[in-house]
């Protein structure tokens, strides 16, 4: 050992003698002033919004990521679109789907979402529920209070009070009247006089004790499609302690899951999800795409039917703004930007009551290459008139070899784009 080391001071300090012995550069540029971007962030702020841990990872008591800007692009019936640099951050919960979200009497905005607290296992999918005071900016540390693979979407029913609607088939309703601090016993929601389940994903619209949705119930096979889904609209008048049949939507529509708005004009307003065309093959439901429509007479019938897209639009959600325009919230599981395929979420607007939508100049909020299951977008309009938009996506690692031996694991990444609907 002692010859080991012996030899390597000597070759070492052969290397340095070296060294010395060789010419040093001499600098001969001359100096220039060339504007330069400064670093503004102060330390003590960095130490805040950075991870502080060698692998990058987030202390694990914080909710959300720092807040990052992000390009949300815009359309125009010129062919040049137009962009705002919005904000954006992500939710930090183990595999985050399904968020959901409304604002209580107090201004607060109110959260249910699920994660994993375990292996992927029914018993470790859990529902959180969190609150924001400051406009979506930040949210409280999530409190779990549900285990299961139900997806329950909260619905503010004026003061402290709160139900949980059930957003898959055969889910539960439950109650709070302290603002989701305790919660009723689950009980199963009512299902149609023949036995039929009625399932609901989208937004709600809440009048006095008067709640209203859409829903879907499995139907035979019909249509050029084969279709096995009719769309109605369930309504409650007692503050969603029981609910009646309904009306439904016309089955030659072909239409499943959707949401409801009431409009300035006084007219029910509908979007929802509709088969793909005769034409065009399902490998899944990524394929379907939108269906608008208007009712003047509460549901008894509709007009202003319209089907938007060919392929690959979904999950669309509903909600009118402080100027009385509509917002169309979506998924574009199958989107195309500039003649290039793409995953993302975008929104659109109308300004006539929801008779047309002003599809040149729709929104693209956010972008995702890695896997096309975009998922349950929900907006709100924040009190500065912005929009605080949520939604689902999906990491998928997919590509492995022999070697590895390391199964694909398909995982739920939720985040938030804060941005303006220009007019």
């Amino acid at each position: 050992m002692r010859i080991v080391l012996l030899t390597a001071l000597l070759y070492f300090s052969t290397i340095a003698t070296a060294a010395d012995n060789l010419p040093t550069a001499k600098d001969v540029s001359k100096k220039i002033s060339v504007p330069t971007p400064v670093d503004t962030i102060p330390t003590e702020t960095l130490k805040t919004v950075v991870s502080r841990n060698a692998n990058a990872d987030f202390d694990p008591n914080r909710v959300i990521t720092p807040h990052m800007p992000i390009t949300v692009r815009r359309e125009s019936p010129a062919g040049k679109p137009t962009y705002q640099e919005a904000i954006t951050y992500t939710f930090l919960l183990h595999s985050t789907k399904f968020a959901s979200i409304c604002r209580m009497a107090d201004g607060r905005i109110a959260m249910v979402l699920t994660g994993w607290v375990g292996d992927h296992t029914a018993d470790n999918r859990v529902c959180f529920l969190s609150f924001s005071d400051n406009e979506g900016r930040t949210w409280s540390q999530p409190v779990e209070f549900h285990r299961g693979l139900e997806r329950p979407q909260p619905v503010h029913l004026g003061e402290n009070r709160l139900m949980l609607l059930p957003m898959d088939d055969d889910g539960f309703l439950s109650f709070s009247n302290d603002a989701g601090k305790t919660w009723s016993p689950k009980e199963k929601f009512p299902r149609l006089p023949d036995g039929r389940i009625t399932y609901h994903k989208g937004s709600v619209l809440v009048e006095k004790n008067v709640i209203s949705a859409v829903f879907t119930a499995a139907v035979k096979p019909h249509g050029p499609t084969g279709w096995r889904a009719q769309s109605l609209v369930r309504q409650s008048r007692d503050g969603g302690k029981t609910w009646k049949d309904g009306y439904w939507f016309p089955p030659e529509w072909q239409t499943s899951e959707g949401s409801i708005v009431r409009a300035a004009d006084g007219a029910l307003v509908v979007s929802l999800r509709t088969a793909q065309p005769p034409n065009y093959p399902e490998f899944s439901d990524h394929w379907r795409r939108l269906t608008t429509t208007r009712s003047t007479d509460e549901g008894k019938t509709w007009t202003d039917h319209q089907v938007h897209f060919k392929y690959g639009k979904v999950h669309s959600d509903l909600i009118r703004l402080k100027d009385g325009r509509l917002l169309m919230t979506y998924a574009a599981r199958m989107g195309e930007i500039d003649g290039h395929i793409y995953h993302g979420i975008e929104a659109v607007i109308s300004d006539d009551h929801g008779k047309t939508w002003q599809w040149n100049k729709r929104f693209t909020l956010f972008r995702w290459a890695m896997h096309q299951t975009m998922h349950s977008p929900c907006s709100l309009q924040l009190k500065d008139g912005r929009i605080l938009t949520l939604f689902l996506y999906h990491y998928g690692a997919q590509w492995s070899n022999d070697k590895a031996n390391v199964p694909g694991r398909t995982l739920g990444i939720t985040s938030a784009v804060i941005w303006t609907p220009q007019k």
